[in-house]
Order: C-alpha cells, then structure tokens, then sequence
C-alpha cells in the first residue's frame, strides 16, 4: 500500500485532468475513518490551483517510481515497546523512496528527482488498506 500510494501522490498529469480531479482521486485513497484521516497533509503534496494553471499551459506531467518501502526505525521500537498499542487504529509507518521523473512541452528529457516521505497507512484486519496521511518529515 505505501508504495502504491507514494506513486499516486507523486505521478499528475496536468494534460488529462485538472487539480480538483487529481485532490479527488487521491482522497479515494484515504481511511474513511475521518476521525484519523488527514486530508490536509495529502492536500499539501499537490500544486495549488493557481500553480496547477501555470503548469498545464506547458502541459507538464510527472510518473514516479518507487524504490523502496519499510518501517521507519522509530515504528518499529515503539510497536516492539508497546505491541498492542496498533490493535486500535491499526494505523503504520511506511518511508517511501523512489523518483519522480517530470517533462512539459518543449523539454525533451525533462527532469528527475530523487523522493522520500513517510505516510501513515491504515491496515485492518479484513479491510483493505487506506491512506491515512503523510508525515511531515521523512522518517528514516
């Protein structure tokens, strides 16, 4: 799920859609559970309208792809300390790394970014897993 949702934040394609569409897809990914969903955090990985407007008139798109994905050191020693600490939101940690690979009209090789972040991702027992949000720093 962490990878998955790591290249959904980090793939837009300015061409196809607009940036209320692209907000829209990515809250299909969160927890229904509004009271541990934080859609402003996922808010914030997107180009504001204003922005999103300047990049589709270059028609600028993103793909990613992801590298790697694992529990942050921290998660790991505070699920080890307190294990059942998870068996009430079952929400995790997840640090994702890949790259994001952008292009646009009249670039032809674009440009390539290395990428990191941690997102919080909620696994129930018997439900798919849901994006719950995305930490403000990279947790290593």
């Amino acid at each position: 799920m962490g990878k998955a949702a790591a290249t959904a934040l980090w793939t837009y394609d300015t061409r196809a859609y607009s940036q209320p569409q692209l907000l829209s897809a990515l809250h299909a990914w969160m927890t229904s559970e509004s009271n541990y969903a934080d859609v402003a955090s996922v808010n914030q990985q997107v180009p504001t309208t204003q922005l999103w407007e300047q990049m589709a008139q270059d028609r600028q798109y993103a793909t990613a792809t992801v590298n790697e994905a694992h529990f942050p050191a921290s998660f790991t020693h505070a699920l080890q300390a307190d294990p059942g600490a998870i068996t009430q939101a079952y929400i995790y940690a997840v640090t994702v790394t890949g790259k994001q690979s952008i292009a646009w009209n009249g670039a032809p090789h674009g440009g390539a970014e290395d990428r990191s972040t941690t997102l919080a991702v909620q696994c129930r027992p018997g439900k798919d897993c849901a994006l719950v949000g995305v930490l403000p720093a990279v947790a290593p």
